[in-house]
């Protein structure tokens, strides 16, 4: 078959193709439709919020501090997530390759620290952290819905859920909207200690913000009240995203 463009106008120099040309050119725009159609309903169900291409990186401050019994540590340092490949698993699915990388600030070179993996469809996002799968958003992202974080692992059933009334966040000069809030853990406070977990999520950009506070109180011969005699703080704030 050969086509001749005239002005706008296509002309078939072969008229017994016409058939063939016509269903070519609706099976063309039936394809465009699709794949339309299908971006604009997996951000409806929230999958734009964990967003998994090869070349994406995030750059995050931490401020991580560890208590022991004989002293306290606080490390400050950056940390960089980058989705370095794709493969797939022995389950035959599509996973991401993510290289997490530290430095003390930007001075110094980037080291590699530990390689995740991270997956999803249309009901679930997963991270896999050192060979153990969570469940990171499920979907469709609505307020106060649950999950089980640990629902893919051995450890003890833990459930999520959504607060997606957030007030726009300002993080070192950018504004992120729309924002999605899961509350992993909130046991609060009591005598035993102190215990709060969440993530904050941001269309098309994933994570930006991360807390964490594990915290374990003395319970005998201590010298303060509510004295930390274990446990671990982290917070992790987004100062810079894009693709490499």
């Amino acid at each position: 078959m050969s086509l001749v463009g005239a002005g706008s106008v296509i002309v078939l120099t072969n008229p017994n193709n016409v058939r063939y040309s016509v269903l070519l050119l609706l099976g063309w725009m039936f394809i465009s439709c699709s794949e339309s159609e299908l971006a604009s309903d997996t951000d409806r169900l929230g999958l734009n919020y964990f967003p998994l291409e090869v070349g994406n990186y995030r750059i995050y401050d931490v401020v991580e501090t560890k208590y022991t019994v004989l002293k306290t540590t606080v490390d400050i340092y950056e940390l960089k997530e980058s989705v370095a490949d794709s493969s797939l698993n022995i389950s035959g699915n599509l996973q991401y390759i993510i290289h997490r990388s530290t430095r003390a600030d930007g001075t110094e070179s980037w080291t590699l620290d530990s390689i995740w993996t991270a997956q999803k469809s249309t009901s679930i996002a997963v991270l896999t952290e050192n060979n153990v799968p969570f469940v990171k958003l499920s979907f469709p992202i609505a307020h106060e819905r649950e999950w089980d974080g640990n629902g893919l692992n051995a450890l003890d059933s833990e459930f999520y859920w959504y607060n997606t009334e957030l007030a726009d966040t300002a993080l070192s000069g950018v504004i992120y909207q729309d924002l999605v809030k899961v509350i992993q853990n909130d046991r609060g406070e009591d005598f035993l200690g102190f215990e709060n977990k969440s993530e904050i999520f941001a269309p098309d950009i994933g994570m930006i913000i991360k807390e964490s506070a594990i915290l374990s109180y003395c319970q005998t011969a201590c010298a303060t009240e509510k004295e930390i005699q274990s446990g671990r703080e982290l917070m992790m704030t987004l100062k810079e995203y894009g693709k490499e």
